[in-house]
């Protein structure tokens, strides 16, 4: 009995182990599977790469990517890779143009906060802020903005930094900041540019072109965006590529260039056949809508808009709703639709209303300006003279002569600070001779000391010179500008037409002047009075420059009398001008003290010949050719051959 008792303890203590051991092997097993099916950090890195390589070509494919990543790996991804993989997910809707989707990974991320790193906590800052700024919150995005920069300078990550300045910069250039705006600019590309991040460098100089188009400086805009375009050409980024077309249509729209607007917006048209991302052809469809508006080809301006309207509705950048609103609103006015006009312009100022004046003055003027033309139609002068009193206001506000003087003088800093740190990456770059050990300790108090008095004396000299540069500037600005109309004051328009006289070659006949004169205008002063005759005079003044191109100059030169320099330019090209600013003008009406004033000019037209020995002779032929024009009747234009 005890024998068999004591084989029944052996078998049971052999089951035992067994047992211990198969629940051991079991728990490793596990274990083992559980490891397999999480991800470490370097699979996250790898995965955000891939992601940012296929951001680059277009934020369309990234988005795909992102989402099925997400999708496939919900059950083995931690909360904290899961929200990083959702905030670079957001950037890329919010780079289309899709910002429910961006909102709702905002919101889900936001739940995580506290176990975000300080790196992931800044590219969420920078989200969060995107996403106010598109619904027209700029306090809140303004708030996140900082709270991102405070982050960031607590750190010595210098592409971290340059992420967020540039953020701040495109948030201030958004709400009508330039100054500010080109401030973090430079900072941005003083810190990337240590990086030597060529892509990023054409991205914030492609952003900085829309500062410069803000300042009015629309030639620096077109040459930014021209270089960053070169960058995105030459690396066949598709994407990028139409964005700058998108940039430089703007641009031309502004200027009145409407053809090259329209052929910008159809360069986008044809890359984005291949690319077909629908905010694209969005953007192109409005700018030649737009473009069409501007050379009153109004049926092309409806049918683009309709074309636009497919698109309409996935619009959520609040700015660009106001924007199609007010387009639509300028085609139903021509129209003479004024119920549906009336509440075009009702929806935009309601939408305008959730935005501080501050950070929207330019769609403010343009309400305003819309609304007063609606009054016109309508035939409530008083109303449109409120509005247009309104708009007078708010230009001065924002837009006085000290605010464009304080831009200019940022601007002219900035490229000085451009400058300088280009040539310190070029000397960086450049190989250092070496030298002997012993002959830098024998020579390295002398050097600093000659060093040290060099800097002195080119810190003064410095110091002097910008001196007399800003006084230099000054008076030159107030001896050659007109101090009514802001154009080329008489001195000024003739010692420049003279100059370019000199340089042509004797066999160079194309130089044209265009001499004009406002028809009747002691009359104006004495049946409007002085004030309104100032107001014609600057109207008539912004009238011409539209109407004029880049290269052609306007001065005044006589109390109601202009002169057009035009270089390289035919009587016939010259013709074509000259009835364009006559038209412009016969269409203008200037409203003073409830009062519509009419008013039209003559014109003379003179084209350099071989027979004319100065300048001062085709001037005068050019006057004589005005003095035709009053004689034959007025408001015509006259060619003295």
């Amino acid at each position: 009995m005890m024998h068999i008792q004591q084989r029944k303890n052996a078998i049971l203590a052999v089951l035992q182990s067994l047992i211990v051991s198969f629940v051991v092997c079991g728990y490793l097993f596990l274990n083992t599977v559980s490891a397999k099916t999480t991800f470490d950090e370097q699979w996250l890195t790898t995965q955000l790469a891939t992601a940012e390589k296929k951001s680059i070509q277009d934020p369309t494919q990234a988005i795909t990517y992102l989402t099925q990543l997400l999708s496939k790996h919900e059950n083995n991804v931690t909360a904290l890779q899961r929200s990083k993989l959702q905030i670079y997910l957001a950037e890329n809707y919010l780079l289309n143009g899709e910002m429910t989707p961006a909102i709702e990974l905002e919101k889900q991320v936001s739940v995580h906060l506290d176990l975000l790193d300080n790196f992931t906590h800044i590219d969420y800052l920078l989200v969060q802020a995107n996403i106010y700024n598109s619904i027209g919150d700029p306090k809140n995005a303004l708030t996140a903005l900082l709270e991102a920069k405070n982050k960031a300078e607590l750190f010595g990550d210098d592409d971290l930094k340059g992420n967020v300045y540039s953020s701040l910069a495109s948030y201030y250039v958004y709400n009508h900041d330039e100054i500010r705006a080109i401030d973090y600019f430079y900072k941005a590309y003083e810190l990337i540019s240590r990086g030597g991040n060529q892509l990023k460098l054409a991205y914030i100089e492609s952003t900085m072109a829309k500062s410069y188009e803000f300042l009015f400086d629309f030639e620096k805009a077109i040459e930014l965006q021209n270089k960053a375009l070169a960058y995105f050409l030459k690396n066949d980024l598709s994407f990028d590529i139409m964005v700058s077309y998108f940039h430089l249509a703007k641009i031309y729209l502004k200027l009145s260039r409407s053809q090259d607007a329209i052929d910008n917006a159809n360069k986008m048209l044809k890359i984005n056949y291949e690319v077909a991302n629908p905010s694209f052809d969005y953007y192109a469809y409005i700018i030649i809508a737009e473009a069409n508006l501007q050379l009153d080809n109004l049926d092309k301006a409806i049918d683009y808009l309709n074309l636009s309207n497919v698109y309409f509705h996935e619009l959520e950048d609040v700015h660009n709703i106001i924007k199609h609103l007010y387009i639509q609103a300028e085609i139903e006015l021509k129209k003479n639709n004024l119920t549906n006009a009336s509440s075009t312009l009702e929806k935009a100022r309601q939408l305008l209303a959730n935005i501080p004046v501050e950070n929207s003055v330019t769609l403010e003027l343009k309400l305003v300006a819309l609304q007063a033309q609606l009054a016109i139609q309508q035939g409530n002068y008083q109303q449109a003279v409120s509005y247009q009193q309104a708009h007078i206001e708010l230009s001065a506000q924002y837009y006085n002569q000290v605010r464009e003087l304080s831009r200019s003088r940022h601007k002219v800093q900035f490229d000085i600070k451009k400058v300088e740190l280009e040539k310190q990456l070029l000397e960086k770059n450049k190989e250092l001779n070496e030298f002997a050990l012993q002959e830098i300790k024998q020579q390295q108090t002398l050097q600093k000391t000659a060093m040290l008095s060099v800097l002195l004396l080119f810190l003064v000299l410095l110091i002097f010179t910008w001196r007399q540069y800003r006084l230099r500037r000054k008076f030159s600005l107030l001896a050659n500008t007109d101090f009514l109309t802001g154009v080329a004051n008489r001195r000024k328009i003739m010692d420049l037409a003279e100059l370019q006289w000199l340089q042509l070659k004797l066999d160079n006949q194309k130089f044209t002047l265009i001499c004009f004169d406002l028809d009747h205008f002691k009359k104006i002063n004495d049946n409007y009075g002085h004030p309104a005759g100032d107001l014609v005079l600057k109207a008539v003044t912004q009238i011409s420059q539209r109407a004029i191109r880049e290269s052609d100059f306007l001065g005044r030169i006589g109390g109601e009398e202009f002169l057009v320099v035009l270089n390289n330019t035919t009587s016939v090209e010259a013709t074509e001008i000259a009835f364009r600013i006559k038209s412009d003008i016969e269409k203008e009406h200037i409203i003073s003290d409830g009062q519509i004033i009419k008013i039209t000019a003559s014109f003379g037209v003179a084209q350099k010949s071989s027979e004319l020995t100065s300048f001062k002779d085709l001037l005068k032929k050019a006057d004589k050719a005005l003095y035709t024009a009053k004689e034959h009747g007025r408001n015509r234009v006259e060619i003295n051959e």
